[in-house]
């Protein structure tokens, strides 16, 4: 099983083995990573977009990525898979901290703010660091903002005055 860790730095935890910072191949692997382990699903053109490099370092990236995650396995046996110009983390061996976040700020949603607390509360305990602290990228900030603006609003008494209001 693969711990993927997105609030903070971005770190991997697996067999014993942590891995963080450039243990990954360098920033566009990271990046290659928390977008995965982030939006699920993206095919490679999305992944070149929003990265903004070519979709051969694309490739190129990946297979350095699957490398330092499992250095003795074949690129079709990887965490890391691809089928038809689309790749995924293969979810059955991931654990994703922003995928627990939202699970629990669901679990919370339509709840009286008694019942709502313990998973709020376990929420905003994953969020105690922001999301992809150290990454600078643009989509990076909109993930940060993005994630932030889920645990206010799933939050009534931290809610702006205007966002409490119904509409």
């Amino acid at each position: 099983m693969f711990d993927i860790q997105l609030f903070g730095r971005i770190e991997v935890r697996t067999r014993g083995i942590r891995l963080s910072g450039d243990d990954f191949g360098g920033e566009r692997p990271r990046h290659l990573l928390a977008l995965l382990a982030l939006r699920g699903e993206l095919s490679l053109v999305e992944l070149a977009d929003t990265l903004g490099i070519a979709p051969a370092t694309v490739k190129d990236d990946l297979r350095v990525l699957r490398e330092r995650l499992e250095p003795d396995v074949r690129g079709s046996e990887s965490v890391v898979t691809g089928h038809r110009g689309l790749f995924r983390l293969a979810p059955e061996r991931v654990r994703v901290d922003v995928a627990t976040f939202d699970a629990l700020i669901t679990a919370a949603a339509g709840r009286s703010p008694e019942r709502a607390a313990r998973p709020l509360s376990a929420a905003a305990f994953l969020a105690s660091r922001p999301l992809l602290e150290e990454e600078c990228a643009p989509w990076a900030a909109e993930a940060r903002a993005e994630y932030r603006a889920k645990l206010v609003m799933a939050n009534p008494e931290k809610r702006p005055e205007s966002a409490a209001q119904p509409i």
